[in-house]
């Protein structure tokens, strides 16, 4: 019994002190914290998000949800970039509106924990990427507004923003603002990419422009003017990006960049 608890420590040992001697190569990939969701009382996300991460250069940590200022703040102490996934509505509440009939489901629990980490990580000017209801939460934490439901609040819309097809399928055109980061990441003027969603941005938030559209005007991107290295689309590059789309990894590659630069800084 002895030598075999003899041998498994040793074990340990030997495997701790291959960490430690590689730990410098490891330690140069960015350090991306990834947002949760909860199904099932689980913090999780899904491998689209981590593996276009991994792909850019970057090493996925998944932040769990609680509402533990402390604890979170101390996450993202160690972080070098965010993204904010995607999940359920926004509760209108967070942008002083009542809810409406076709308000979909919300999250409370999600909402307190991703708007302060958006608040933490602004504080810090740690690199956010929101995607679909993260660039809703973006715009919301800065003051903004959505459409809590485009059938019902936007009439006119002629397209179809909640797709059928699997999110490895795009499905409509986005047109981009020229001058954006967007259209620097992916250089180009227009995409054709994913959409899954019934709520987008309304007002943009003080300290934003929107910098992309569909054909009838709902905002797809926003981006920060006042030097803050925030961004968010309201489609998913992720899923695009493990479908082989080359422009959508960009995103991926940008954030991780901007990453490598940010831990430098520190």
């Amino acid at each position: 019994m002895k030598a075999l608890l003899s041998a498994t420590t040793l074990l340990i040992l030997l495997l701790f002190s291959g960490c430690q001697s590689n730990g410098a190569s490891y330690r140069q990939r960015p350090l991306i914290g990834i947002s949760c969701s909860h199904p099932n009382d689980y913090s999780t996300t899904r491998m689209t998000y981590t593996e276009s991460v991994i792909q850019a250069g970057g090493t996925p940590i998944l932040i769990p949800i609680t509402t533990d200022s402390t604890v979170l703040a101390d996450i993202v102490s160690r972080l070098d970039a965010i993204i904010l996934i995607g999940g359920a509505d926004i509760h209108p509440s967070y942008y002083n509106e009542e809810p409406i009939e076709q308000l979909g489901e919300v999250d409370s629990l999600r909402d307190v924990y991703d708007i302060a980490l958006i608040r933490l990580a602004a504080q810090r000017d740690v690199p956010m990427l929101g995607i679909c209801r993260g660039e809703q939460l973006i715009n919301v934490a800065f003051g903004g507004t959505l459409y809590q439901d485009i059938p019902a609040q936007y009439p006119d819309t002629t397209v179809r923003h909640s797709q059928e097809e699997p999110s490895c399928v795009p499905t409509h055109t986005v047109h981009l603002l020229p001058s954006s980061a967007i259209a620097q990441i992916t250089g180009q003027t227009e995409l054709f990419t994913n959409t899954h969603h019934h709520q987008a941005v309304k007002q943009v938030a003080p300290g934003f422009r929107i910098t992309a559209w569909t054909t009838d005007s709902i905002p797809e991107a926003i981006e920060n003017i006042n030097g803050k290295p925030i961004w968010g689309v309201q489609f998913h590059p992720e899923a695009l990006t493990m479908a082989d789309d080359s422009i959508s990894a960009k995103f991926f590659h940008f954030l991780v960049d901007k990453a490598a630069t940010f831990r430098r800084s520190k």
